[in-house]
């Protein structure tokens, strides 16, 4: 079983520190997460903008994202692609719609399933291209969720050295 996705301190903190984090783990975190953020803000691709689906999907998320400091210019790529998939799952379900209703008035049955067959193919293929686009942003971290993964969820402590590699030492030192 996996475990739970990590949450930015600015939630920790929110919520009351619920899991009873250390100041040093707070601390460590925090920094950790402002290394990650570049200053910069995500702006809308073209191809966004000409899609009016689109275009409205990335201006509510902008609306959304305007008090979170852990989203930012990084994150351009995954939220315009996401508004551009958003638009892509509009026009299919007008697309099965519009099909369902012309399958109603056809009279022969073969024409109504090579129909269906052909809109199944384009799903399906639609289907392997988004889930090869989330493996990849999780790899190159490009989304917010995959940076928080990359933080490690506690301060590096450090390692006290064995006796034996003390004895050692004082031996190559010649003590």
């Amino acid at each position: 079983m996996a475990g739970r996705n990590s949450k930015p301190t600015q939630l920790i903190k929110l919520e009351g520190n619920k899991d009873r984090r250390t100041k040093a783990e707070l601390e460590h975190r925090e920094k950790a997460e402002k290394a990650l953020y570049t200053g910069t803000t995500f702006r809308e691709d073209p191809v966004t903008k000409e899609d009016p689906v689109a275009h409205k999907e990335f201006l509510r998320l902008r609306k959304l994202y305007k008090k979170i400091e852990f989203v930012d210019g990084l994150d351009q790529a995954t939220i315009n692609r996401y508004c551009q998939l958003k638009s892509q799952e509009h026009m299919l379900h007008d697309l099965y719609v519009g099909i369902k209703e012309h399958m109603e008035t056809m009279p022969n049955i073969q024409k109504k399933m090579t129909m269906y067959d052909e809109l199944k193919e384009v799903l399906s293929k639609q289907n392997q291209v988004r889930d090869k686009l989330l493996k990849l942003e999780d790899r190159l971290f490009l989304n917010p969720v995959a940076r928080m993964r990359s933080i490690p969820k506690q301060p590096e402590e450090k390692k006290e050295k064995s006796p034996m590699a003390n004895f050692l030492e004082r031996k190559k030192n010649g003590s």
